[in-house]
């Protein structure tokens, strides 16, 4: 069972840059939340984007 999350962009300082991707994850398997390091536009380099609610 393969749910949709949101993937919220935050900088160094752990500010949201307004950066979102959407994705899908296995929440059986995997019950902890999501951290990816994906591009963002604002901010025009790779930054860490965490699950959001």
């Amino acid at each position: 069972m393969r749910d949709l999350v949101k993937l919220v962009g935050y900088d160094e300082n752990n500010q949201p840059t307004g950066s979102l991707y959407t994705t899908t994850k296995n929440k059986k398997l995997s019950t902890k939340k999501m951290e990816l390091k994906k591009y963002c536009k604002f901010l025009k380099r790779h930054i860490v984007h965490r699950e959001s609610k």
